[in-house]
């Protein structure tokens, strides 16, 4: 006698379904944001609706490729506990690896000037600097220590510990693959998406908190902070994922399998450009560390620059899912 195991049909209702805790992480998350920053100024509270519209898209984007193939698709339940645990647990364990690092890295290089260096880093604006204090800034800027630190950062602390983390999403779609064999490649690119956001969503609202925190009052300021960091940090997030999911999905479905470190190497890479060309147009200026530019060539070639970067992202995001539609032609 020969039995068959009947596997379950696989539905959109049944990959939008959710459970009773993920639907109250869906109300308690964003009214608990609303009310840390209405804490800060209520002008904040008012804004912060909107470091969530880009998360609203995705959800639309991820809906209608679910009604069109849901076998293909994560589901929404995995991508809602991705979202939330890289929000807040990932960005956390992230922000400490990345302080515990750079402090040793920056005791290394800068050696007895170690104090003066984080002095300037942690400073937000030269407001109230005499003249002197200034010289002594842009000279410490313009050392071969502080261009290695420079380096460092940019390419180990945020775009090495940070794609990492983006890729942890995509590496528990590759175990559940392996575990079920389900064929779901989508859910690759769902996982690596939700992760990215969790992550991008997280630092727009701490941009925004530092915005009103640092003395601005009222919409202006804080709404163009807010637009940059959707138009910069969450466009380069998000197209990084894309490009990592992209090339996991390559290796996993369509072979050879290659290694994780060849899978985020590119994101990794551009990521640590992308960061470079910001602190390079404030170490121009003579800043040590991150002070928004304020002339307007400075902010132009800054975010020129930044965007050129993100569109390498996406050409090469373009070319791996070309080469994934090649593949499955050829697979049928």
């Amino acid at each position: 006698m020969v039995f068959y195991v009947v596997m379950p049909e696989i539905t959109a209702a049944t990959n939008a379904s959710l459970s009773v805790p993920a639907r109250l992480v869906l109300v308690i998350f964003p009214c608990l944001t609303c009310w840390w920053l209405y804490t800060t100024a209520t002008e904040a509270a008012i804004i912060a609706p909107l470091v969530f519209f880009p998360t609203l898209c995705m959800y639309c984007a991820w809906a209608c490729a679910n009604r069109a193939k849901p076998e293909r698709r994560g589901q929404l339940e995995t991508m809602v506990w991705i979202y939330l645990t890289i929000s807040i647990f990932g960005t956390t364990l992230l922000g400490l690896a990345q302080l515990l690092a750079y402090l040793i890295v920056v005791s290394l290089v800068m050696g007895p000037l170690a104090s003066e260096y984080w002095t300037e880093f942690l400073r937000g604006t030269v407001d109230g600097m005499t003249v002197e204090e200034r010289e002594r800034r842009a000279e410490l800027a313009g050392t071969w220590k502080n261009w290695l630190l420079i380096i460092l950062f940019s390419f180990v602390m945020a775009g090495g510990f940070e794609e990492v983390l983006k890729y942890l999403p995509v590496a528990y779609a590759r175990y559940l693959e392996q575990k079920h064999k389900w064929k779901r490649e989508g859910a690759y690119l769902d996982f690596a998406l939700a992760g990215s956001l969790g992550m991008a969503t997280v630092e727009c609202i701490g941009f925004l908190h530092d915005t009103y925190a640092s003395g601005f009052h009222g919409f202006l300021a804080p709404i163009v902070t807010l637009t940059q960091r959707l138009m910069a940090g969450t466009t380069g997030h998000m197209t990084a994922a894309v490009l990592t999911s992209l090339r996991a999905t390559r290796s996993d479905f369509h072979g050879p399998i290659h290694s994780w470190f060849w899978i985020i190497s590119p994101s990794m890479v551009l990521h640590g450009i992308a960061i470079m060309t910001v602190f390079i147009s404030c170490t121009l200026d003579g800043h040590v560390g991150w002070v928004h530019p304020t002339e307007l060539i400075s902010i132009a070639g800054m975010y020129g620059n930044f965007f050129c970067v993100v569109c390498v992202v996406t050409i090469l995001a373009c070319r791996e899912h070309k080469i994934l539609k090649s593949l499955e032609l050829h697979s049928k």
